[in-house]
């Protein structure tokens, strides 16, 4: 019998009243380290999601002007809600991700009460239990994704991720070898606090001295300056083969927590990369 979503759904789900503000969902996420958060009634049925994106976005768009703690989650969440029972399989669930576009699916009960969520993560263990000497990584990788360089602003990077479907930016050298990752919960987190002035990293800001034009003194200021991707990129890169067991590099990304495999050939050179989102396909097809 093909593998089930009871199997692999994950019981524990963060979820959020629609009456709560933006700036509560921020520090959930942050706190539990998740990137999207389920939105329920009072008897526990999904009727919204909404992802660390979706903040983002609406900082950057329509709301810009308004504080996190005058947003109410009502206002921004995706009421399209994609849920999936237990029972189905998870090829069924692959293809309502890539159908949809989403990372995730509610579990819900046969009262449509909600019982956990499945997302890309827990798809990837599957594919790593269910699919050895099945494909190699070379049968899965994408050869176009996005790349940028350590110099490029987040406003470039910020451009530049929207077209990459899986959200993931591969930082390269002048060699083109790869140096860094930076997604987008990288970009948002950046966002979200201190409108694009909020950095990680050494050489945050310099300390500069402005005369206070209300108060006639000198007074100490802080100068921020613009992120780059070497400001915010995560520096520990692994990288994969092309020749690689592609259910052994399925389970380097769930053991590490990625979400991206940069390919590379003899020299060290990126040749192209496998995310989640190529193994959700591959589940799709034959799962």
């Amino acid at each position: 019998m093909a593998p089930r979503v009871s199997s692999y759904y994950n019981p524990e789900v963060i979820v959020i009243s629609p009456n709560d503000t933006l700036a509560a969902a921020r520090k959930k996420m942050i706190r539990y380290g998740v990137r999207r958060l389920i939105v329920v009634d009072e008897e526990s049925r999904p009727i919204g999601v909404l992802t660390v994106t979706d903040i983002a976005d609406a900082l950057l768009g329509r709301h810009q002007t308004r504080p996190l703690d005058t947003i109410r989650v009502a206002e921004v969440m995706n009421r399209d809600v994609i849920t999936i029972e237990p029972t189905k399989s998870i090829k069924t669930a692959a293809k309502l991700m890539l159908k949809y576009k989403i990372g995730g699916l509610p579990v819900v009960d046969a009262e449509n009460r909600l019982i956990g969520i499945i997302t890309k993560t827990d798809l990837l263990r599957a594919f790593a239990d269910r699919f050895r000497g099945h494909y190699k990584v070379n049968d899965l990788k994408r050869p176009a994704y996005a790349k940028a360089n350590p110099g490029h602003s987040v406003y470039y990077l910020w451009r530049i991720v929207q077209m990459d479907p899986s959200g993931k930016i591969i930082i390269v050298d002048e060699n083109e070898r790869p140096i860094g990752v930076v997604t987008r919960w990288d970009l948002a987190t950046v966002t979200i606090p201190d409108a694009v002035l909020y950095l990680r990293g050494k050489d945050r800001y310099r300390r500069i001295k402005q005369r206070d034009r209300f108060k006639d003194r000198v007074v100490p200021f802080r100068e921020y300056y613009v992120p780059i991707a070497e400001s915010i990129m995560s520096t520990d890169v692994i990288t994969t083969r092309d020749e690689v067991d592609a259910a052994e590099a399925a389970e380097v990304m769930y053991e590490n927590r990625i979400g991206v495999l940069p390919v590379v050939d003899d020299e060290g050179v990126l040749t192209g990369i496998v995310t989640k989102r190529e193994y959700l396909i591959a589940i799709a097809n034959k799962g």
